[in-house]
């Protein structure tokens, strides 16, 4: 059975951007069922001899980091495996996955860094890479374009349809003196390869394939309506919408359907080239503090998120939302421009809903009376909240949390 993939509607855009934009993207890129059996051969090109595998308990419980690793001895890649990365990884952690790389092998030193897992193993891979060549504390490189020296060159190799971390500059860590999620976006994160293999996904359990696939789905939602989108990245957006919403039910129901795991990691790659060049925007800004103060994963926090988010931005596109209804099979035509863009919000909740994802911020331990305290962290994320379509105020914002709650 073929993959659900449904084809690209290509028009001229309606208002042309008065910006130039670059899109940016791993210089290599492998995507396909079979994709990690070339993982030694990109080893090779890049002229590695010892790699260390960056990876996370369950993984490696699953055997994937142990295949990874045998692919790569088979290509003559020495290997060390570090795997027990933290969800939603904190600066600490990146420091203690460090010491590891710093420890060398018996035989000599790493140079390469092999991330395998969700985006906190590869986020991990990217912090280590950068303490490679900068000095600490990682902190002082959060913000855009930051980071001085190149570090170590990455393979990175997603095991969740979810973060589309492969592709992207950004990497997330939780600044547990601050109490909040902080990003740092630079050119020298990118992956030498990215290595995109649909496989990989088949075991993974159903509330995994659910809270990623949504969390893939906001990254192309936020960055088709973001204020840098341009028209290569609403092509890539657009699709990943549509390739979710005709396989993430599926793959999470039916986990061992080989076309549906197909299109979601597909979805979810194209979110990625999506949000590294378009970025995202306020639902991302309200997550993180969610993720730091109460340890809410990041797909649930934006899936609980996004309705509200969605309603708030309505006004500021409605040509765009309605077409991600559209993409989201719900029927537009003949609509009213508000009433068929609307329908985008009843289609992300219906999708929520049948994937079993929780139905609100009560449901996953956060306090009503904490609210209002979340307003300051999301809007300081300012790089966030400038590219949202609708500039929100802290009532806004608020509002919004109470909505999802």
């Amino acid at each position: 059975m073929l993959p659900v993939l449904l084809p690209f509607v290509i028009c001229l855009p309606e208002r042309i951007p008065d910006t130039v934009a670059p899109f940016r993207a791993p210089p290599v890129q492998l995507f396909g069922c079979g994709a990690v059996a070339r993982a030694g051969e990109e080893a090779r090109r890049l002229g590695a001899t010892r790699a260390l595998i960056i990876s996370d308990p369950g993984v490696a419980k699953a055997g994937i980091a142990e295949r990874v690793r045998e692919v790569l001895e088979g290509a003559g890649i020495a290997t060390g495996l570090y795997d027990q990365v933290e969800p939603e990884p904190s600066v600490a952690s990146v420091e203690r996955a460090l010491a590891v790389l710093q420890a060398g092998t018996p035989g000599g030193t790493y140079d390469l860094l092999v991330g395998v897992g969700g985006g906190s193993a590869m986020d991990t891979a990217k912090g280590v890479s950068l303490r490679s060549a900068n000095p600490g504390p990682l902190q002082r490189y959060f913000g855009v374009e930051l980071v001085p020296q190149r570090g170590l060159p990455m393979i990175q190799i997603p095991t969740t349809a979810g973060t589309g971390a492969e592709v992207t500059p950004n990497a997330i860590f939780d600044d547990t003196e601050r109490r909040l999620k902080a990003g740092i976006v630079s050119a020298h994160l990118f992956a030498a390869a990215a290595i995109v293999d649909p496989d990989l996904t088949l075991g993974l359990p159903p509330p995994v394939t659910a809270a990623s696939g949504l969390d893939a789905l906001t990254h192309a939602i936020e960055s088709y309506v973001a204020a840098r989108a341009t028209p290569h990245t609403d092509l890539y957006a657009l699709e990943a919408v549509r390739l979710i919403g005709a396989n993430l039910r599926t793959a999470v129901t039916r986990g061992a359907d080989r076309a549906a795991r197909y299109g979601q990691m597909l979805g979810s790659y194209y979110a990625g080239l999506a949000i590294t060049n378009a970025g995202t925007g306020l639902c991302h800004a309200m997550a993180y503090p969610l993720g730091s103060a109460y340890h809410v994963p990041h797909g649930i926090a934006n899936a609980l998120l996004l309705p509200a988010v969605l309603e708030f931005n309505l006004p500021s596109d409605l040509s765009k939302f309605a077409r991600l209804a559209a993409a989201l099979g719900e029927p537009v035509e003949g609509r009213p421009a508000r009433e068929a863009a609307r329908l985008v919000v009843e289609a992300v909740r219906a999708l929520s809903r049948d994937v079993g994802l929780p139905a609100g911020l009560r449901e996953v331990g956060v306090p009503e009376d904490a609210l209002a305290g979340f307003v300051d962290g999301a809007l300081s994320a300012t790089r966030l909240i400038e590219n949202n379509p609708r500039r929100p105020t802290s009532e806004a914002v608020l509002a919004a949390y109470r909505a999802s709650y």
